[in-house]
């Protein structure tokens, strides 16, 4: 009797393969599906704690506000007849700021002036502080070796990038320094009036009505000084940059008369000594000191 053999069958099923590639098919659909209903639900229900994770970045869903949209024709116009009027006056100052840089070169030039450069800043931490004088000055964990030179300026800076003055460096050692604030009654720091250019000084010596505040005398006199006027730093200090702000004019308890040749009022300072942790320094060379 004759031995049947068997029929070998083929390795790979072409039904088999088939319902695979559907089942994993249907199974991202599925995954992609189950994404968009998650984020929804996190949007909703978590109250968009998870939602920023995630959310994709998308172009179009950036450009398609829904204030914008809702707005119609007319204000959009109104708004944007108002950013090309307010482009064309940020270009006239533009011009004029270049004219006035070219002249300032042209009369360095003459008078053989040297420019002096942007200084760069580093940051450091306070270490040491006096609890009855921490307003006057404190200890910083960087000198010498870090490039910190005696008279450099030492500022704050805010969350919006602004510097306000704290002091200047009065003492370099090796890895420390140490810092006279601009309460110290022993620091002078001229200070501009923004808002007519005049010049005064800080510590004049008069009395003044609170802490936060310091006497700004030696002014021209004037009657145009409000309350509020900004008040920065000159540049005429070698280790101040000018444009650091120093405070706001109070003038409450100023003083002129016709026998005094200067105004007196007073300065309430924009920085705050209570909350200084870190503060950042000029990083001015020795030869400009």
């Amino acid at each position: 009797m004759k031995q049947m053999t068997p029929i070998k069958k083929s390795r790979h099923n072409p039904r088999l393969l088939l319902f695979t590639t559907l089942g994993i098919i249907f199974l991202l659909l599925i995954l992609a599906s189950g994404f968009r209903v998650i984020k929804f639900a996190m949007a909703r229900f978590a109250d968009g704690f998870f939602y920023p994770y995630l959310q994709t970045a998308s172009p179009s869903r950036k450009l398609t506000d829904s204030t914008l949209l809702l707005q119609d024709k007319g204000t959009l116009a109104a708004k944007v007849e108002k950013l090309t009027e307010s482009n064309q006056q940020l270009a006239l100052q533009a011009t004029a700021t270049g004219e006035l840089l070219e002249e300032n070169r042209k009369l360095r030039s003459i008078l053989n002036l040297r420019f002096r450069a942007t200084p760069s800043y580093t940051v450091a931490e306070i270490m040491l502080r006096d609890p009855l004088h921490f307003r006057e000055g404190f200890t910083i964990n960087k000198g010498r070796r870090d490039g910190i030179v005696k008279g450099a300026a030492v500022v704050d800076v805010t969350a919006d990038g602004q510097m306000l003055l704290v002091g200047v460096i009065s003492e370099t050692g090796a890895r420390t320094s140490k810092v006279m604030t601009i309460a110290n009654s022993d620091l002078r720091v001229s200070g501009m009036v923004s808002s007519n250019q005049e010049i005064g000084f800080t510590n004049t010596g008069a009395a003044v009505s609170g802490r936060e505040r310091l006497s700004f005398g030696m002014l021209p006199l004037r009657e145009d000084y409000l309350n509020g006027n900004l008040v920065t730093t000159t540049g005429f200090e070698k280790g101040i940059p000018a444009g650091i702000k120093l405070g706001e004019l109070y003038t409450v308890n100023a003083s002129s008369s016709y026998e005094q040749k200067d105004y007196h009022c007073e300065l309430t300072l924009a920085v705050r000594f209570e909350t200084l942790r870190f503060v950042a320094i000029a990083l001015i060379p020795e030869s400009e000191i």
